[in-house]
């Protein structure tokens, strides 16, 4: 296997098949201390995919080995989950009222001039909630609020589902995870089978105890041996973001916490490998069962290997998520910018880009860009770059898959992108929405069994008219005829299926006659029958199936 070191410049390397996590060539090149240095904030040098902004004491804040203990402490001591106290609102919607006696055609006229879409109505309490492109919202509102039948237009408010919110530790901290939905749509994935999700990477620590559970067999491409152990961090981030142990009062809350990680090392402990390496890896990972592949590696150049391994996974019915890259750039970020792959970009806590990650209509969705994860031998820090993006997608894909088993990666694919929030002029689609997109996929609930149903006829036969009929349509399922009458000794009941045929059968006695039979659905005559004079009843009683 060549082993090669990329330079320092991703452009002037681009032509060369080398791969590289975009950590360890930032941060070469921009010279920062090492892992565990006093300037380094412990994590932060060796995960940060970016310039260090996680370390920066106006970053996004994170943790570190040295205060995860008091933390799990206090989380051990008091249970219950605190809730925030600044309102927090959904930019691409708003919740609108009208007043009384408004019409539905002058509300849709009123959506219509502010250009809003409808997604959700409540008459009853006259109460509309209508989505818009965030960069719009302002003159949306504008507009609404200069409608006099408007009772009231303001920014739609989030919440969270608190009987939802896991007992984590550090969960207060993830707000990727709240931003995206994922507390409303762990709810709906409850039950759903474990999901193996491929961690294409530079292998996974089996010691982080927030892992405890979650690996299965790997294999190490590097060192040719299937112990796909890390030398160099960044795979174990990418694995605990994916699939954390859920609810188990330390560390964080995994996207996925009941997924398995494979780990397949592919990139050295520097954070290097070859294109044909990766592909391997990822052959590999499929072949072995893997259902989601999370790529969160890449480089400007590929190879027709690369490009080719991808679309074979999607072919073997895995959804394959790759990191766009963090150079500010548009320019295609491979694999990316493959087609059958999931390109993720980076968004922050106000679905605004972050200014470091790649963006452009190759790139499929955003999602959050600095999350939480685990370090080498134990300890959580923070996590920053498109690398840390594309695993919250792929923790998505990977509950997606269990909800909707028969769902194959185009249809997964396309729920992510259709269920998307959008963020204008910076991914083709938007950030993802997990609630969303699991609500798409998620199997229709069973429809009600059908009611029975109860038909009753009063009639008379005479000697002049000694038969009466009558034709009823059924649901499948148990049929009941019920004969009472008066005035004769004697009548018959026969019950002829008409369509389809069927047998006919038939009784014949004093008051009451009954008759019971299975039938699939379709017509049904009954045909009442009598010598001498009688009044009668017949209940028809249709039990469906």
């Amino acid at each position: 296997m060549r082993r090669a070191r990329r330079r320092h410049a991703i452009g002037a390397a681009a032509a060369a098949p080398i791969w590289l996590v975009i950590a360890g060539l930032v941060l070469a090149a921009l010279a920062v201390p090492a892992a565990g240095s006093a300037e380094g904030g412990g994590l932060c040098p060796v995960l940060d995919l970016v310039p260090p902004l996680a370390c920066r004491a106006d970053a996004t804040p994170g943790r570190t080995q040295s205060d995860a203990s008091s933390a799990q402490a206090s989380a051990q001591a008091d249970q219950v989950r605190q809730t925030s106290t600044a309102v927090r609102y959904d930019l691409g919607r708003i919740a609108v009222t009208f007043a009384r006696g408004v019409k539905r055609a002058r509300i849709d006229a009123v959506f219509a001039r502010a250009g809003v879409t409808l997604e959700q109505a409540v008459p009853a309490i006259r109460a509309y909630m209508v989505t818009i492109e965030p960069n719009r919202r302002d003159s949306a509102l504008a507009s609404l609020r200069a409608s006099s039948g408007v009772a009231s237009a303001g920014q739609e408010v989030l919440v969270d589902a608190l009987d939802a919110a896991p007992n984590d530790a550090d969960w207060p901290q993830q707000w990727g995870l709240r931003v995206t939905g994922f507390p409303a749509a762990w709810k709906l994935a409850q039950g759903a089978k474990p999901v193996i999700v491929g961690v294409i990477d530079t292998g996974v620590d089996p010691s982080q105890p927030d892992l405890r559970g979650a690996l299965v067999p790997g294999y190490d491409f590097v060192h040719q041996t299937p112990s796909a152990l890390d030398d160099e961090g960044h795979g174990t981030a990418v694995a605990g973001v994916i699939a954390a142990r859920t609810n188990n009062v330390e560390g964080i809350a995994g996207v996925c916490g009941s997924c398995l990680i494979m780990p397949v090392k592919v990139l050295d402990q520097t954070g290097v490998g070859d294109d044909s390496v990766i592909a391997a890896g990822i052959v590999w990972a499929v072949d072995h069962g893997a259902q989601v592949i999370n790529l969160s590696l890449g480089g400007a150049g590929t190879i027709p290997a690369l490009n080719d391994a991808v679309s074979y996974a999607v072919r073997k019915g895995a959804v394959v998520v790759a990191a766009a890259g963090n150079s500010s750039s548009t320019v295609p970020f491979y694999p990316a910018a493959v087609p059958q792959a999931v390109g993720v970009a980076a968004s922050t806590e106000a679905d605004r880009p972050y200014s470091w990650s790649n963006y452009g209509s190759w790139v499929k969705v955003a999602a959050p860009g600095c999350n939480l994860a685990p370090v080498l031998q134990g300890g959580y820090g923070s996590f920053c770059g498109t690398s840390s993006a594309t695993p919250i997608v792929s923790g998505l894909a990977a509950l997606s898959v269990g909800v909707a088993a028969n769902a194959d990666p185009l249809q997964i694919e396309q729920a992510l992108e259709k269920t998307a929030v959008p963020i204008s002029g910076f991914v083709q689609y938007g950030r993802i929405d997990a609630f969303r997109t699991l609500s798409a996929l998620a199997p229709a609930p069973a429809p009600a069994p059908p009611a029975a149903t109860t038909d009753t006829v009063q009639g008379k036969v005479t000697a002049r008219a000694p038969q009466q009929s009558y034709t009823r349509t059924i649901q499948a399922g148990r049929v009941i005829a019920t004969l009472s009458f008066k005035g004769a000794r004697t009548l018959s009941l026969t019950l002829v299926p008409v369509n389809p045929a069927g047998e006919t059968v038939r009784t014949s006695g004093p008051s009451p006659l009954r008759l019971e039979r299975a039938l699939p659905a379709g017509t049904v005559r009954f045909v009442v029958r009598g010598a001498t004079s009688a009044t009668f009843t017949l209940t028809i009683e249709n039990l469906p199936s």
